[in-house]
């Protein structure tokens, strides 16, 4: 019995050790995130504030491993900062296994005596608690904005004559602004030429700086024929053939559809597909038309080059 005793003992202790002195993370969180990690990957690198405040603390990204893990700084006062790595595995294609580990880089070993301390209530752990639940009902809140759909399938994207406006360096959460900025010259444009609507209005990433999240872009309306058609100074005539390329439904407000793109370029890696075009989105409502914006459908392609 005494050899048993001693031999729990030696065991709790090295524990101990190895949790205050060696193990990397203070402590660790685990949830489920809707959809696959390349959206929930880009719904955390877009946390920038602790609650929405605007004194409430800095949160900066610091490592990125795409859709792996992601690395913050998050700044809770002057003196006192916390490092969250996620990380982040797939569990299906409508959910994300995300687990959060924290690290106090100052007074680290004050704060990992405090959580194994069972006679002392600890502040850190209160105070981290929550935050978690915090950013939490937040990323809840976000994802109940939309719905993401994938295919299984390799799809055809469609083929379309249409007309064309350019953008330029436009940030990701800009471009539905962007388009409502440019869609009067489309408009305008049919009008003035008395052409038909061949088809659904649609936008083409053409360049995606993903360092910056900008993006060049077309907003295009198909029309049912172009062999007269002059271009101007803001309207381009052009063709988009069809490619094959990975395909999902998107449904909400088309200011949110762009976090569907990264769950595409997660799939696209996941099935060995290395090189692919930039996303393409064709919009079938008018939301001038239904206010209810989880009726909004989009459908959001991948063209893929292998």
């Amino acid at each position: 019995m005494k050899k048993i005793i001693i031999v729990i003992l030696v065991l709790i202790i090295a524990g101990l050790g190895w949790y205050l002195f060696i193990k990397k993370y203070d402590y660790q969180f685990e949830t489920t995130a809707r959809y696959g990690p390349g959206a929930v990957s880009y719904e955390l690198s877009e946390w920038k504030r602790l609650n929405g405040l605007e004194n409430s603390g800095d949160i900066e990204v610091v490592d990125r491993r795409d859709f792996n893990s992601l690395t913050q700084k998050i700044k809770i006062d002057s003196s006192k900062s916390l490092e969250f790595k996620w990380e982040l595995e797939r569990i299906n294609d409508s959910s994300t296994s995300v687990t959060l580990n924290v690290l106090s880089p100052k007074n680290k070993l004050t704060n990992r005596i405090a959580i194994v301390n069972p006679f002392q209530k600890s502040n850190y752990i209160d105070s981290l608690k929550k935050l978690v639940l915090n950013f939490s009902k937040q990323l809840r809140d976000n994802q109940n904005q939309y719905k993401i759909t994938p295919s299984n399938n390799i799809v055809e994207t469609p083929e379309m004559d249409c007309i064309c406006s350019t953008s330029r360096n436009i940030p990701l959460t800009g471009k539905a602004k962007e388009m409502m900025r440019t869609i009067s010259s489309l408009e305008n444009f049919v009008l003035n030429n008395k052409i038909g609507i061949s088809g659904y209005p649609f936008l083409k990433v053409t360049d995606w700086d993903r360092e910056k999240d900008l993006i060049d872009f077309d907003f295009c309306f198909p029309v049912s024929d172009i062999s007269k058609l002059t271009g101007t100074n803001t309207i381009r005539i052009k063709k988009y053939p069809s490619k094959k390329a990975l395909k999902l439904i998107f449904n909400g407000n088309y200011r949110l559809s762009h976090v569907s793109w990264f769950d595409l370029i997660y799939l696209a890696g996941e099935r060995g597909h290395k090189r692919y075009d930039w996303p393409m989105e064709v919009y079938h409502d008018n939301p001038k038309i239904d206010m209810n914006e989880l009726n909004w459908k989009a459908e959001i392609y991948l063209p893929i080059l292998n």
